[in-house]
C-alpha cells in the first residue's frame, strides 16, 4: 500500500511511464501498459487520489482529455522501490518531457507490437536522454538524437535511431528560406565527422514533403555512410509506421517498410532496384 492505494505491477508499470516519458492521456497510458483504457483510467485515478499523478486539461482540447504527470511524492516512492530492489535510478527521473518521436513513433509502434503479438514488436525504445546516453557510451556523444529503437518483424531485428525535423524556428525566417531553414542542424553531427554508427537505420521525420525533398537532395549531393531514410509528419500520422513510409536518398519515390530499410539501402548501393 502507499498513499492508501493498492500497488499493483500495473501500477507500477504505469508510474514508470510516466516518470520516465512525462505527461500522457489515459489513452497513451493504455496503450503502454496493453490493457483497455477504461482499465488504464481506474488505476490512474487511484493513482491520482493516493497523490502519486497529477491530472490537468488543455483549454485547447476540444475532447476535454485529461493529462497525467507523476508528483514528487509518486517520484520519491518510485526511487525507493528501485534503491531498496537494487536497480539504478534513471536520471531526472520525474522530470522528463514527451517528445515528437513519441507520438510519430513509439506510440504508434507499441500499438502495433500490441496488435500483432508473437509477429511483430517495439523490443526497446530510448527516449532523447537515455538515447544520449547511449550515444556517449559509444564515443558518439557529438550525435543529437531523439530517440533508439529496436524493431522486430517476423524474425529479423533493426536497431534504429530517430531525428525530428524541427522545422523553421522563430518567426523571423523568410517564406523563400522555410523549406530549408533548420534542415542542416538535424543530421549536423553526423556531417562533422561522418561516423559509422551502430544501426541499421538513422531515420529522419521532416515537417513536409518539400522539407521531405529537399533533405533527401541534399543527402544525395553530399553523402553519408549514415543508413538515412526519411519520411513525413503526415505520412506517420495516416499510416503505421512499420508501413511503407520510408524514402532512401538516392533511391527514387519508391517507400520502403522499416524492416527491410538495411535490405533495400544494400540492394540500391548495388545497383539493384529502382534509380
Amino acid at each position: 500500500m502507499a498513499g492508501g492505494v493498492q500497488m499493483t505491477p500495473r501500477r507500477w508499470r504505469i508510474l514508470s511511464f510516466l516518470a520516465l516519458h512525462g505527461i500522457a492521456t489515459t489513452s497513451d497510458t493504455a496503450v503502454v501498459v496493453g490493457v483497455p483504457r477504461l482499465t488504464a483510467h481506474r488505476d490512474l485515478t487511484a493513482l491520482h487520489t493516493a497523490g502519486l499523478v497529477s491530472r490537468e486539461r488543455s483549454a485547447e482540447d476540444r475532447a476535454h482529455a485529461w493529462w497525467y504527470r507523476v508528483t514528487g511524492e509518486g517520484t520519491e516512492l518510485l526511487g525507493c522501490d528501485l534503491v531498496s530492489s537494487g536497480r539504478p535510478v534513471p536520471l531526472h527521473l520525474g522530470q522528463r518531457h514527451w517528445g515528437a518521436a513519441h507520438y510519430l513513433l513509439f506510440l504508434p509502434l507499441l500499438a502495433v507490437s500490441r496488435q500483432n503479438p508473437g509477429r511483430c514488436g517495439l523490443f526497446q525504445w530510448l527516449a532523447a536522454l537515455d538515447t544520449s546516453v547511449w550515444l556517449r557510451e559509444r564515443d558518439l556523444a557529438h550525435l543529437r538524437a531523439d530517440g533508439y529503437g529496436v524493431w522486430l518483424e517476423d524474425g529479423r531485428s533493426l536497431r534504429f535511431l530517430v531525428h525530428v525535423d524541427p522545422g523553421p524556428i522563430g518567426d523571423a525566417i523568410a517564406e523563400r528560406e522555410r523549406p530549408t531553414a533548420g534542415l542542416g542542424g538535424v543530421l549536423a553531427g553526423y556531417r562533422r565527422t561522418d561516423p559509422v554508427v551502430p544501426v541499421g537505420a538513422v531515420l529522419v521525420i521532416a515537417r513536409d514533403a518539400v522539407r521531405e525533398a529537399n533533405l533527401l537532395a541534399d543527402l544525395v549531393s553530399r553523402p553519408l555512410r549514415a543508413p538515412v531514410s526519411v519520411a513525413t509528419y503526415d505520412l506517420l500520422h495516416q499510416h503505421w509506421p512499420h508501413e511503407q513510409v520510408w524514402r532512401i536518398p538516392g533511391m527514387g519515390t519508391t517507400r520502403h517498410r522499416l524492416i527491410d530499410l538495411p535490405e533495400a539501402a544494400a540492394n540500391g548501393a548495388n545497383g539493384v532496384g529502382p534509380a
